[in-house]
């Protein structure tokens, strides 16, 4: 620094300030460093500032006078008289050894602050400490967070909501999901649309085992707002952080949200690194506070399930606010079951701006566009494989693992993850889960077990009546299968009403009471209608059915399909909407060649090849191929097709298809051995495969037996028969009197 100017010494050093703050900058980013460290380092820099310049003004000067006494020695003027321009201690101070020394000594005191502060956050000592290091709240505990009070209620939902969306980064505490309340809520007899204010979550918590809560409040003052968020132990609700930010305006209250849950994210001690890898909310949420508080609406009114369509608009005005909010169309994407066009459109969408969500969120909108949009449910499994080692504990990403391993059929597997998720937290929802893959194994007295927890957790809900329903009827105990069915027929709710009237049917024709059956499946689509469903004949298909396979009427069945197509009004719903493959599959069951291919015809010509694609349409084509193959007389190719075919995810659908090529091939062995493997199987959809195939399939290998002598076989399938048809409609009394006849008969002659 010798022998330079001020304007010189000043240009060092604000170059050298420039490189320290960026190494400053570099180590608080690698090593997770909280944010002061940054204004701290550039604090002890304009602290030494005048320093430098004191000490560049103090060694110039002595330079100067030393230049000055030098040429007054050269003109023979006395040393003495030669002038002064500082004090000795001054020229001893400010040197820029000293000033170097200071500057180094500075940084070593952020040093030492910095790592002082980390050690005694990170090992929970004094104010600085942590909450979870300090041991007052666990790592992974389960918080919930109550709706955030206020004068206005949409502005404190919408705070509540960015509130949630922040604070679901945190690496050390997990939320618990509003959607898991409702059960808890049902427990405490509380109404669906209960509002969680600060009273009920408290009470929940302790309910349910939560250790703590979060309170918040949002209050105006003026212009402004004042925003402020309590972060209580559950039991004794003594205060644990207690945080607050402002907002000049409500445009700025989703950055003061950020900010606030920024704060306590710190407090329970998230690392600052994690934190700065987030993105704020703006960019997570919406920048939009309108669209925000739509988005919060419509999620109060799907959990308390009192007016989805509404939910359904609110979200839809949302997205036209913000077409780039992402969390909106994932929601949509979730909520538009039924209609496949719609719900394709927000699933894209959702993906398409998967970098405005949360990685949590981000995740589930891949996994769910993989599997709805792309039929890919392996690479569906892979994205919840991940959420599972973000978060070994996160209950949604376990179950839904498991229901990606139930689209494979791997019900091992599928059962290995949904009960994983049980044991993070009991839902009805979960149980249920477990069971049906219970069911599907053959692990009857399993299930059982399972639904006696869910029954004792939310008794009457109709998850639990659903799969009460399957497991009655995987059975045969056709008496308790209709308690289940008249149970949920008689639910408030017109979708599972809907369901329960659906199920009453199905009993009805497994029995052979094909007239009541009919008039059941045509009050279901009522009730469909009324749940406002999109495409409302599909129980129709089961009358087709009926009329196909027990009555082996073809026209009537024909007849039936030609009224799905005047019920639903196919030229008047979206391409996606129209169950063109399913019609082609029920018109090649019929035999009928020409319109199955002319549907087909359709949905390649009207339908974009993009969804076009994937297992389920695969699946569909090539049953229709073995169908009419059968239909033309190549049973060989018929059965060639159905071994072909991946069916894993269905257990019934392998069986009737192959019995019968074989026994158009002359193969009767073998077509008894599949008819019997159907018979045999386990499956929570058992009643809807039997009401119009088990009387058919007992009459079908009574009959096979006793053409191939193997007449105690026989007799057994013919008692079946008139056991289960011995009330059925007239209609079918011919047959069961034969059946009655053939099997007294084997009796006399085996005496």
């Amino acid at each position: 620094m010798k022998n330079r100017s001020l304007w010189q010494v000043l240009a060092l050093y604000a170059g050298a300030s420039w490189v320290v703050l960026q190494i400053v900058d570099v180590v608080k980013q690698n090593l997770g460093l909280p944010d002061w460290v940054f204004p701290f380092a550039l604090l002890l820099l304009l602290v030494g500032l005048p320093i430098i310049v004191a000490t560049a003004l103090v060694q110039g000067r002595q330079m100067l006078e030393t230049a000055e006494g030098s040429a007054v020695k050269t003109s023979g003027t006395d040393e003495g008289t030669a002038p002064h321009y500082g004090s000795a201690a001054h020229h001893k101070l400010l040197t820029w050894k000293n000033a170097l020394l200071g500057g180094g000594l500075a940084f070593v005191l952020l040093a030492v602050v910095t790592s002082g502060f980390m050690f005694m956050r990170d090992r929970g000592i004094g104010p600085v400490g942590s909450l979870v290091a300090s041991g007052l709240l666990e790592e992974k505990a389960a918080i919930v967070v109550a709706d955030f009070a206020g004068e206005d209620p949409s502005l404190a939902r919408a705070a509540t909501q960015a509130f949630r969306v922040d604070l679901s980064q945190s690496e050390l505490v997990k939320l618990v999901e509003p959607a898991t309340l409702d059960e808890a809520l049902a427990r405490m007899e509380l109404p669906e649309d209960q509002a969680l204010t600060s009273d009920v979550a408290y009470e929940l918590a302790v309910r349910e085992g939560y250790p703590a809560v979060i309170e918040g409040e949002l209050t105006s003052v003026g212009d402004g707002y004042v925003l402020t968020a309590r972060l209580a132990d559950a039991r004794s609700q003594e205060t644990l952080a207690s945080l607050r930010e402002t907002a000049g305006n409500a445009n700025e209250i989703i950055p003061a949200i950020d900010r606030l849950s920024g704060k306590m994210r710190e407090k329970i001690g998230d690392s600052y690194f994690s934190m700065r890898a987030d993105e704020p909310l703006e960019q997570v949420t919406t920048g939009s506070l309108e669209a925000l508080e739509k988005y919060s609406r419509a999620l109060e009114l799907f959990a308390a399930g009192t007016d989805h369509e509404l939910g359904i608009r609110l979200l839809e005005e949302a997205v036209a606010i913000d077409s780039a909010f992402a969390m909106a169309w994932r929601k949509l994407g979730v909520e538009l079951t039924g209609d496949r066009a719609r719900e394709i459109g927000a699933i894209e969408n959702a993906y398409r701006h998967r970098d405005r969500l949360t990685e949590r969120e981000r995740l589930l909108a891949e996994a769910q566009y993989y599997l709805d949009v792309e039929d890919d449910p392996r690479k569906t499994i892979s994205v919840y494989e991940r959420l599972v080692d973000l978060d070994p504990s996160d209950s949604w990403a376990l179950n839904n693992l498991g229901a990606s391993y139930v689209e494979l059929g791997e019900w091992e597997e599928a059962e290995h993850w949904v009960a994983r998720s049980v044991a993070v937290d009991s839902t009805v929802k979960s149980l249920t889960n477990v069971a049906f893959t219970q069911i599907q194994q053959g692990k009857l007295e399993e299930a059982e077990a399972t639904l006696a927890i869910a029954d004792r957790i939310a008794p009457g809900n109709e998850r639990n009546l659903l799969h009460h329903y399957a497991l009655a009827t995987n059975r045969q105990d056709w008496a308790e299968a209709e308690t289940w069915a008249r149970q949920m027929q008689a639910t408030t709710d017109p979708a599972w009403a809907g369901t329960g009237t659906f199920q009453l049917a199905s009993l009805a024709a497994i029995r052979g009471n094909l007239a009541e059956a009919e008039a059941l499946w045509r009050e279901a689509i009522d009730e469909q209608r009324r749940a406002g469903a999109l495409v409302t004949s599909g129980p129709l298909f089961q009358v087709f059915d009926i009329n196909l396979d027990v009555r082996a009427d073809t026209a009537r069945a024909i007849g039936t399909l030609e009224e799905i197509l005047a019920l639903d009004d196919l030229e008047s719903l979206d391409p996606l909407n129209r169950p063109y493959l399913v019609l082609a599959g029920w018109y090649a069951r019929a035999g009928d060649r020409a319109e199955a291919h002319a549907l087909l015809g359709r949905f390649e010509a009207e339908v974009p090849e993009a969804y076009r694609t994937g297992r389920s349409i695969e699946e569909t084509y090539q049953f229709i191929d073995a169908t009419l193959a059968l239909a033309g007389g190549a049973p060989a190719e018929a059965l060639r097709i159905h071994r072909s075919r991946d069916m894993r995810s269905c257990v019934l659908c392998g069986f009737l298809g192959p019995a019968k090529a074989f026994e158009a091939m002359g193969q009767a062995d073998s077509a008894i051995a599949y008819y019997e493997g159907y018979l045999n199987a386990n499956s929570a959809q058992r009643a809807a495969w039997d009401n119009e195939n088990l009387g058919p399939t007992y009459e079908r290998l009574a009959q096979l037996y006793d053409e191939s002598g193997d007449l105690e076989n026989a007799s057994l399938y013919y008692a079946r028969l008139v056991e289960l048809w011995k009330d059925a409609d007239a209609e079918l009394q011919p047959r069961v009197r034969a059946a009655q006849a053939r099997l007294e008969e084997i009796v006399r002659e085996r005496g």
